[in-house]
């Protein structure tokens, strides 16, 4: 799909690119078709104009040549009374034949001016007592700078459509990259979520074949096969609303209800609800660093949910006897939250991964949870137009900051 589109790209880029030079091209020979036809017309005009024992002008080296100075060969005939007379030639020779027949030629011409094709010849005529004279310039040198600038146009032309060539196929990679990305996130997002929801869904059809083979039973006796069923019931629908969440904050769907929010109250409250999981795993928590009175423009729930999935993760990935430190501060008129939990550090390659759906740095604790916690709560710091960050070391351990703008009345 991407490669197609990345070709679609190319092939469109390359069209505008080719209609926008012709056009250019076009236009400049058209012009310079156009100014030198105006020159050769100008040196027929002038040399119309010329008496027949005036001299071409001259010029000295290093002037400029003047303005009525004809570059290109022209002679001039006077045609009356049946017989033809060549008053001047300039760097050309006519025979009197030639003479006949171009004065036959511009005699029976419906126009003042033309173009005679088979002598290579414009003329221009004007009538005067007693017949007609007429002025030819040889168009040679004109034909020579119209080829001249086709051929340039032509090589441009070629050139610059394998330049844009070029760049378009680089400038396909950089611009499709993200998409290429994003295209891959999604496959395996779904090749995941697909996995994950095939867990349960296995197990509640195996319960339930169980419950089935065993129409004889009491609930009694089958309520262990019931309760199991319900958990992975839960654990299902847990998954879907979490990938709804996504789904929604990729869709910027999700509703948030701008309030004034106790952002200390918010994050205390929520450590206390995880006081019982931290003694349970012999893991101390401490909030001595909450600073209070803080407060930030947001959903209470989401924050609220934000605030426990760093929390959760910090107490189920600490050390033995470790130590989980909450803190909240003010610095650069931003509410700063961290949650920093002491033993062993992530991998650098963890921590480029970690806020990807699905992700998880502890594969021996993978039946734990979906991966799906720290995405959400990267989803959450998102929609409050903040940021979340981590940082983790051996000798530090592990800290993930939350910088969410503070709440400013208006």
């Amino acid at each position: 799909m991407i490669k197609e589109l990345r070709q679609k790209f190319i092939f469109i880029n390359m069209l505008l690119v080719f209609l926008v030079l012709i056009i250019v091209f076009s236009a400049l020979c058209i012009s310079n078709y156009r100014q030198a036809r105006q020159e050769s017309q100008a040196a027929l005009q002038i040399a119309l104009n010329r008496h027949d024992d005036q001299r071409p002008p001259a010029f000295s080296v290093g002037q400029k040549p003047p303005e009525d100075l004809v570059r290109a060969p022209v002679f001039v005939l006077q045609i009356s009374d049946g017989s033809t007379r060549l008053l001047f030639a300039d760097n050309i020779s006519v025979t009197e034949h030639s003479l006949q027949q171009l004065a036959e030629e511009v005699l029976a011409a419906a126009e003042d001016q033309g173009l005679l094709r088979d002598y290579n010849l414009r003329f221009l005529k004007k009538n005067e007592r007693g017949g007609v004279k007429a002025a030819f310039i040889e168009i040679s040198g004109e034909q020579a700078a119209i080829k001249s600038t086709l051929l340039i146009a032509s090589l441009s032309l070629v050139a610059a459509l394998f330049a844009f060539f070029i760049i378009s196929l680089f400038l396909s990679r950089w611009v499709f990259k993200p998409a290429e990305l994003a295209w891959q996130q999604q496959r395996r997002f779904v090749a995941d979520a697909s996995h994950e929801l095939k867990t349960p869904l296995t197990v509640i059809l195996a319960n339930t074949g169980i419950l089935k083979a065993n129409r004889a039973e009491t609930v009694a006796q089958l309520w262990h096969w019931l309760e199991n069923t319900e958990a992975e019931a839960k654990r299902m629908k847990q998954l879907v609303d979490n990938l709804l969440f996504l789904a929604k904050s990729d869709d910027a769907k999700t509703p948030v209800v701008h309030t004034r929010v106790n952002l200390s109250d918010v994050i205390l409250s929520s450590a206390l609800a995880f006081e019982s999981v931290a003694f349970d795993r012999k893991v101390s928590l401490n909030t001595d660093a909450l600073a209070a009175e803080i407060y930030i423009k947001g959903d209470e729930l989401q924050l609220r949910q934000l605030a426990a999935i760093l929390l959760d993760n910090a107490i189920k990935y600490s050390e033995d006897q470790g130590i989980v430190t909450v803190s909240l501060s003010i610095r650069q008129a931003k509410a700063l939250f961290s949650v920093h939990n002491s033993g062993a550090s992530l991998a650098p390659e963890d921590l480029e991964h970690l806020f990807e759906r699905f992700y998880r740095a502890d594969k021996a604790r993978a039946n734990e949870g979906y991966g799906l916690g720290l995405a959400i709560a990267n989803s959450i710091a998102e929609l409050h137009r903040g940021k979340i960050s981590v940082e983790s070391d051996d000798e530090q351990g592990t800290v993930f900051t939350v910088s969410l703008p503070l709440y400013h009345e208006r």
